[in-house]
């Protein structure tokens, strides 16, 4: 899912309506649907450009300028669409407590917002060269708050996922060290060796909780003035939830084994 979201260099969006019938599926639709009106339209911005470039003739230059109107236009609405579709990800996200979503959330609404005001700041009057000057002003907001922000929302979707499988899996564990106490305590079942197989179940636990408060401060390196840039702060904020997935395989299989050995048990 992050890779499909990177596909686009300008971090790039719906109105924010946020109706409960307006899921991620409805959202990257409407993302994918218009990223494929931003690729017509630059496509046709660059043929304006080129033939304009090749014959500086009013004409032409009128036609770029047209084209060009269009194309951000286009743009900043693929921004809200795109910053949409990351802010229901995130609202859909079961891993993510209710105070880091709200956080996030005060952070890319009014991303949403800018973009929204932007785009009607083209005017279908202005000039080409008035239209490139505008245009620097949501390049550099991209630059240097709409891309932090997207990065970040990237990061704690990839963490909220992590987290929602621990503990899915740890509520596995509650329920069959649940069965293990009721059964040794009826005399159903030996303790032997699941108590020393807890201790080992206990420190995977306690590895991925620390990989992932590990990546949170990583991620936050990125308000940093020290930080080379967004994409480096996440990259690196990644690291520790890429070392979990091992972890959690190996907490699927201790888990596995613990079911095993009830049953064994048990015949």
């Amino acid at each position: 899912l992050i890779s499909i979201f990177l596909l686009i260099g300008f971090a790039v969006p719906i109105k924010p309506v946020y109706a409960q019938d307006f899921n991620f599926k409805k959202a990257f639709e409407d993302y994918q649907f218009s990223l494929g009106v931003y690729n017509d339209s630059f496509s046709s911005y660059e043929e304006g450009k080129d033939a304009y470039l090749k014959n500086p003739t009013l004409t032409l230059k009128e036609d770029a300028r047209k084209k060009t109107l269009e194309m951000l236009r286009v743009r900043d609405e693929l921004q809200k669409v795109y910053l949409t579709t990351l802010r229901i990800r995130t609202v859909e996200n079961n891993g993510l407590s209710n105070d880091e979503k709200s956080a996030l959330y005060l952070k890319i609404d009014p991303e949403v917002e800018y973009y929204i005001k932007h785009k009607k700041d083209y005017q279908d009057g202005d000039t080409l060269e008035t239209l490139f000057n505008k245009s620097g002003e949501s390049e550099s907001r991209n630059k240097n708050t709409t891309s932090k922000i997207v990065y970040e929302n990237l990061f704690y979707i990839s963490l909220g996922d992590e987290v929602d499988l621990r503990a899915t899996q740890e509520n596995i564990y509650k329920n069959l060290t649940d069965t293990i106490n009721i059964g040794v305590a009826e005399g159903k079942l030996d303790i032997n060796p699941f108590n020393r197989w807890f201790l080992d179940i206990t420190d995977v636990v306690n590895k991925l909780k620390d990989n992932e408060n590990l990546a949170k401060t990583t991620i936050q390196k990125m308000h940093s003035q020290q930080a080379s840039s967004p994409i480096s702060a996440y990259n690196s904020s990644l690291v520790p939830l890429t070392n979990s997935i091992k972890l959690l395989s190996q907490f699927n299989s201790f888990l596995t084994e613990v079911l095993t050995s009830i049953k064994n048990q048990q015949q």
